[in-house]
């Protein structure tokens, strides 16, 4: 028995060795191009416009994060030198609505207003989609011929019509190639610009840069202007500052304060692109939404106040000879919601739908409510996050208002980002929705509105 024991165990001794040699020799996938010290910069930003997107009247980019591969960074402070990145003259953003690209916001210079970094530029059209072309028309009639596709064989060759085969095998004799068909049309190569009569001609001389300092995705500004005054550095002055150019004090498109018609929209910069899928969430049936936008209505007015009741009327008393009954009060009015929104988004890749839904009271003071849930497996509405801010205390409580569903880390994977606006100051904040819950990943600091 115990030989028997030890020659097992040897077994599996020598299997153990030659796995060990097995598992090593498959380490995965190694990029070798890809540089050890790089670091991969994802900036989100809010675009903030009156007007039409493509007709805009003013605008600014708020800067609100950078992830750096690892974690968040603060978008208005992260490598400010002084102007942080993600507002660097020449940035350029991809504009999103549920992830879908609306266009670019090419930034032409950063604006510092008492410590709130802004980006200032314009708005770029997204490029037309490629029209396709036609298949070519050559003019020539191929003639294919009828082969038996029963016949077994590796490499059929049709016989022509004398009943030969094309075969020169066959044959006693070499048969000649057939004329080329004049008509048959033919590829060609498409000449690139580097071609060898450019071989000869010198290349330029690379500018040098510093190749620490992290870049997003640049845009060409525009050459600045021949009219722009020089200012002299030794021009005398009231209280110092640091000069400004002109061009840089021109700037009739930025946009100030908090307008009543103000438009929000998310914006992307990534130092290496990559491809993400869009967040509109479509209903396998169309009354699913219809029942889950009436639940979340019916959760939001049973969540604010209701509205004081009328005063009663005066009761009349009726005798019966059997009995008195009394009369019923009414049930209490529900609130009246406006200026409601209902949101749904698939954040992940064949994931579940995600909601959100914002409603305001009617009453006096305003009452603002926001909920977001999901479908649990019985098909009723799981509330995640549900918050209700008074319009007379939004400084204790601030009002959630969704800006859009945005990938902030480039991984596929959709956050919801708010802002949050109080009565004097705001913040932004980007909320995970995971484990039946949403939790806030990152919130900027507040500034005064």
């Amino acid at each position: 028995m115990s030989r028997v024991r030890n020659r097992f165990l040897a077994g599996l001794g020598v299997a153990a060795a030659g796995a060990l040699p097995l598992y090593a020799q498959y380490p995965g996938h190694v990029d070798t191009t890809e540089q050890a010290n790089a670091t991969h910069l994802r900036a989100t930003a809010v675009l903030e416009y009156t007007g039409e997107l493509n007709d805009i009247k003013a605008s600014r980019l708020l800067p609100i994060v950078v992830w750096d591969g690892v974690q968040y960074q603060p978008g208005g402070l992260y490598l400010a030198q002084p102007a942080p990145l993600a507002v660097l003259a020449g940035t350029q953003y991809e504009l999103e609505s549920d992830g879908r690209s609306k266009g670019f916001f090419n930034v032409k210079d950063a604006e510092d207003l008492a410590g709130l970094w802004i980006g200032v530029g314009s708005f770029q059209a997204p490029p037309p989609p490629a029209a396709k072309r036609p298949p070519a028309q050559s003019g020539h009639a191929y003639v294919i011929k009828e082969v038996d596709p029963n016949k077994p064989h590796f490499a059929h060759v049709p016989t022509d019509d004398n009943g030969q085969s094309g075969d020169s095998s066959q044959s006693g004799t070499a048969k000649s190639a057939p004329a080329i068909d004049p008509d048959r049309p033919t590829l060609h190569p498409r000449t690139s610009a580097g071609s060898s009569a450019d071989a000869g001609a010198a290349a330029p001389a690379p500018v040098e840069v510093d190749p620490d300092r992290p870049t997003f995705h640049r845009h060409e500004a525009p050459p600045a202007a021949t009219s722009e005054a020089a200012i002299d550095p030794n021009r005398p002055h009231l209280s110092y500052a640091t000069p400004e150019s002109q061009q840089k004090l021109d700037k009739p498109d930025a946009l100030f304060g908090v307008p009543a018609d103000l438009r929000q929209m998310a914006a992307i910069s990534d130092s290496n692109p990559v491809d993400t899928q869009t967040f509109g969430f479509s209903w396998s049936n169309p009354e699913d939404a219809v029942k889950m936008e009436a639940a979340l209505e019916a959760v939001a007015e049973q969540s604010v106040t209701a509205p004081p009741a009328a005063s009663p009327a005066a009761v009349t008393k009726t005798t019966h000879s059997a009995h008195h009954k009394a009369a019923k009060p009414a049930p209490p009015a529900l609130p009246m919601l406006e200026d409601v929104e209902f949101h749904v988004f698939g954040l992940t890749f064949g994931g579940g739908a995600t909601m959100v839904y914002s409603a305001h009271t009617a009453t006096t003071p305003e009452e603002y409510v926001t909920i977001v849930a999901q479908p649990d497996f019985y098909g009723k509405a799981q509330i995640l996050l549900k918050q209700v801010a008074r319009a007379d205390s939004l400084d204790v409580t601030p009002r959630m208002r969704l800006v859009d569903a945005v990938d902030t880390q480039g991984s596929g994977r959709g956050d919801l980002l708010f802002e949050l606006r109080g009565q004097t100051f705001r913040q932004f904040a980007i909320y995970r929705i995971a484990g039946a819950a949403a939790t806030p990943v990152f919130v900027t600091q507040a500034t005064a509105l």
